[in-house]
């Protein structure tokens, strides 16, 4: 396990990146924070691809609470391919993308802006023909990402999106939150990690399961664990975990668990007592001060995977996906794989 990555290795230039992200571009954020106090769109809508989609299912939640704003993603093949018509007026459309050449995010891009949108991109390849396509371009500062996986620049992502909220609603609070951060996470974790790498070395299937804000969170942790160490991994919704996919749980059967202290944190804990009931393999990703399950009466003690305490939602989500790649890295190595290079991805990947 002494063997560093370069995936991890790019995890590890987050907090460098923030810091950079928090002073450049400001002038943008003001730019387009005046157009839309001008005129308030009357819905936001993302379009994205792979990681980058998991961003913007965080900018979601992240806007419809904080904005209060209807937020929705766009099928990119509802141009490219099915050529629809949609109405896009004064809406403000979001494309989040790493290498901005993505033909079907530029075609639906540029088509929502010939419609009337207001046009946002946060990209990480600056003067790329999809920076280009948008009226406003925001670029993600995350450098050049070797790793087929992405992770830094999910990250910066994230980041970027929560910037964009406390720029838009002059949140004060939240801008100290997100100058916080970068120290959050260069905060050294204390855990052992053998334990949940023994779990899965093996394994053939998990479960992946956050709510709200941390669904988002899920979903990337489940693409990062297919990706990388080769595992079925599947997310779901704390709430839609009982539904259908409650059934696969059985003993033994390895569950990750993202845990946010917000309002979905008592019914997360419900359902760690449900899951615990079921003789599973709990591990849990969460702040170190919110992870105590004493009261539950657990028949057995998941396996915790802390990150530092916690300090707000939205920053704390970030800090748990900033944990978790590292985790997966490891894991891959573990299960014999090379998570900077996966036998059947490329970096870039063009669609239509």
């Amino acid at each position: 396990m002494s063997h560093t990555t370069l995936m991890e290795s790019e995890v590890q230039e987050s907090a460098n990146i923030i810091e950079k992200q928090l002073i450049t571009n400001l002038d943008i954020f003001s730019a387009i924070a005046s157009r839309l106090k001008k005129e308030p769109p009357p819905f936001i809508a993302t379009i994205a691809r792979g990681s980058s989609d998991h961003a913007a299912s965080f900018a979601k939640y992240a806007f419809e609470t904080h904005l209060g704003i209807l937020t929705s993603t766009i099928a990119p093949s509802i141009h490219t391919l099915y050529k629809a018509k949609l109405n896009y007026k004064n809406a403000l459309i979001i494309c989040i993308s790493q290498s901005g050449k993505s033909e079907d995010l530029i075609e639906s891009l540029s088509y929502a802006r010939r419609q009337g949108a207001v046009t946002l991109s946060f990209i990480n390849e600056d003067n790329s023909a999809l920076a280009n396509a948008s009226e406003f371009n925001i670029p993600l500062l995350a450098g050049k990402e070797v790793s087929v996986a992405a992770t830094k620049s999910y990250i910066a992502s994230l980041v970027r999106i929560v910037q964009f909220i406390a720029e838009w609603t002059f949140n004060g609070e939240l801008k100290q939150y997100l100058k916080d951060l970068p120290i959050i996470l260069n905060t050294k974790k204390n855990y052992l990690i053998e334990p949940a790498i023994e779990i899965l070395k093996s394994a053939q299937n998990i479960l992946v399961i956050g709510r709200g804000y941390g669904f988002p969170i899920a979903m990337e942790a489940a693409l990062k664990l297919k990706e990388t160490c080769g595992l079925h991994a599947e997310a779901f919704s704390g709430a839609e975990v009982l539904h259908g996919p409650f059934e696969l749980i059985q003993k033994n059967y390895p569950v990750l668990i993202f845990l946010q202290k917000d309002a979905t944190y008592q019914t997360m804990r419900e359902l760690i007592k449900k899951i615990d009931e079921k003789n599973a393999l709990m591990i849990i990703c969460g702040a170190q001060n919110i992870l105590n399950f004493s009261d539950l009466n657990l028949k057995t003690q998941p396996i915790l995977i802390p990150t530092a305490n916690s300090i707000s939602p939205l920053c704390d989500c970030i800090s748990l996906i900033h944990t978790f790649y590292p985790f997966a890295a490891k894991l891959a190595v573990a299960r014999g794989r090379d998570p900077d290079n996966p036998t059947n991805l490329t970096k870039v990947t063009n669609t239509r």
